[in-house]
């Protein structure tokens, strides 16, 4: 009987060594496993004068950062279109510019000579622009659209 007991024992010690190393080996390979998937998503951030976001196709969908342009905010759609900048100007005059699917500047609100806002909506198909600004006269025009916009658009490096 002695001997059973001693043999049970010795096979459940062999058994509990095993389940230890598949213990172990699980635990390793889960750390692993996480610290891969740390690295992994450590390039998503990039740190500078100019942040990049990308979709999980890589195309470029917004931009943030400073550039010779000033600093803004720029969206793209899922082509790679710009649709949206919101901006200051070097000289710290600040914008709004909304774009067509085509890239046509179709609303601006800019504030010019740093006091005097100004809010454009132009119908592209029509090339008609309403313009509105506080002035002196009349603060609504209607005209033919003689020009773009004024707000420079950044465009993505890819």
């Amino acid at each position: 009987m002695d001997q059973d007991i001693t043999a049970r024992l010795a096979g459940l010690e062999l058994r509990l060594a095993r389940v230890r190393w598949i213990a172990l080996l699980a635990f390793g390979v889960a750390a692993g496993a996480m610290g891969w998937g740390l690295l992994a998503r450590a390039d998503r951030i990039t740190e500078g004068q100019m942040w990049i976001a990308k979709d999980a196709g890589g195309v470029v969908r917004a931009m943030f950062g400073v550039s010779a342009d000033g600093v803004g905010l720029t969206m793209y759609d899922s082509t790679g279109q710009m649709r949206l900048d919101v901006g200051i100007a070097p000289g710290g005059s600040p914008g709004i510019l909304l774009l067509s699917k085509h890239g046509e500047p179709v609303a601006t609100l800019n504030v010019t000579d740093g006091t005097v806002p100004t809010l454009r909506l132009t119908s592209v198909a029509d090339s008609v622009r309403v313009e509105v600004a506080p002035r002196t006269g009349d603060p609504v025009r209607v005209r033919p659209r003689e020009r773009p916009d004024t707000m420079t658009a950044r465009q993505p490096h890819q």
